[in-house]
């Protein structure tokens, strides 16, 4: 969008601005009639005379054609403005020491954008002179444009002349971003992520990664084929993507349950995008946050289980048994009967005395009766002390198959 005009007649100078920004794509609309339709030959004789119709042909549709943008457009969020700034002067007077002070207000705070002497201190008359602002936006909502130009007429000694002009635009959001957590009791915590396109155009996904925390590394679950991926990558205007992390405790805090527990943090969402024409955007997802898990007394972790298993041949299931409560704890460990598997480990032995914050590893192995997805249940921790019994059911799954 251009916009310029003289100011109060008193100025030497003129101000323009032009947001810079690229062509859009648009196909044009053709609409004919029969002679003998009341329009008559209006339509077709407007068809002839379009700029986009080929002669001879009027109506066929042509390809997409390249729109030169007739106003200011829609900025999103994350996209960089770019605005073209002209001073001009259009008066017989030398417009001395000139400066240009370049600001934009937010909702929350004023940005400078450029305080610096235009290209020449000077401007003589029927002189241009012009800067290029960019700014990354961050915000989204209503935003002013702010230009102001200081200059001298005739005598430096006189009083500085000063006109500001104010450009207001809307900032929209490009992406409409849903997530979902789950904790599972390996301490792995797994993060859905719902990507949408709210943007009137065409995106292609360029990057969407999880940049997560300290006490997690992270794994994408979002394997695709290279048709899949043009696939993925690609969306239109109301389309949307679902992206699968796994963040997977760190070693070193693997062993102290009660400090994953308290982590709230999992991360925040990285998201590069280029519009159909090569405009390049970037959105971060405020800090994720995760509701901290009820441990109890005794934490269960899964540590190893196979994902297919055979059936009628017994495997090894490993988990950890963790004390998290403030006293030293007997355990007892019992295996109750169900339908889909069958022990083959001892029930009602002791694991061991453990003390608070430390964690016991346990081996048992399983015969699966059943195909399919089987989840593992029926395990049980008695506490002989409190004469308390900690049940634990649905640990844990297996696909079960038939054996060949």
């Amino acid at each position: 969008m251009e916009t310029s005009g003289r100011e109060k007649t008193e100025h030497l100078l003129v101000l323009k601005v032009m947001r810079l920004t690229r062509p859009s794509l648009a196909t044009s609309q053709i609409v004919t009639t029969e002679p003998r339709d009341l329009p008559g030959t209006l339509l077709n004789s407007y068809l002839k005379n379009e700029t986009t119709s080929v002669a001879g042909a009027e109506t066929l549709g042509s390809s997409t054609l390249l729109l030169l943008p007739q106003c200011f457009g829609n900025i999103y969020l994350g996209e960089t403005f770019t605005s073209y700034m002209c001073v001009h002067n259009i008066s017989s007077q030398v417009a001395k020491d000139a400066t240009f002070k370049v600001s934009l207000q937010t909702n929350t705070n004023t940005m400078d954008l450029s305080t610096v002497p235009l290209a020449s201190n000077d401007i003589e008359p029927g002189a241009t002179v012009d800067q290029l602002i960019n700014h990354e936006v961050k915000e989204f909502g209503a935003h002013i444009l702010i230009c102001e130009i200081n200059y001298y007429c005739g005598n430096l000694t006189s009083e500085p002349l000063t006109f500001r002009k104010f450009f207001k635009f809307e900032v929209l959001k490009p992406l409409d971003v849903k997530t979902k957590l789950y904790t599972a009791e390996s301490n792995e915590v797994y993060l859905e992520a719902q990507v949408q396109n709210i943007t009137s155009g065409s995106l292609i996904l360029e990057k969407v990664s999880l940049e997560t925390s300290e006490l997690f590394r992270v794994a994408e679950l979002n394997t695709c084929t290279e048709v899949g991926d043009l696939e993925v990558s690609s969306m239109s205007s109301g389309d949307s993507r679902q992206f699968l992390y796994s963040l997977t405790p760190v070693c070193d805090h693997l062993a102290n349950v009660k400090v994953l527990s308290k982590t709230t943090y999992i991360g925040k969402l990285d998201i590069v995008w280029k519009t159909n024409l090569g405009e390049k955007g970037r959105l971060q997802t405020s800090q994720l946050q995760r509701s901290p898990p009820d441990l109890g007394e005794i934490h269960l972790s899964v540590d190893q289980v196979p994902a297919i298993v055979l059936l009628e041949e017994a495997f090894n299931f490993t988990f950890s048994l963790s004390n998290t409560s403030e006293r030293t704890m007997e355990m007892v460990l019992y295996l109750d009967k169900c339908s889909n598997f069958a022990w083959c480990s001892s029930s009602g032995k002791t694991v061991g005395v453990v003390a608070p914050g430390q964690s016991v590893s346990i081996v048992i192995k399983i015969i699966p009766l059943m195909l399919g997805l089987q989840s593992i249940s029926g395990i049980r921790v008695e506490d002989p002390f409190l004469k308390r019994m900690y049940e634990f059911d649905n640990v844990s799954s297996v696909y079960v198959v038939q054996s060949l």
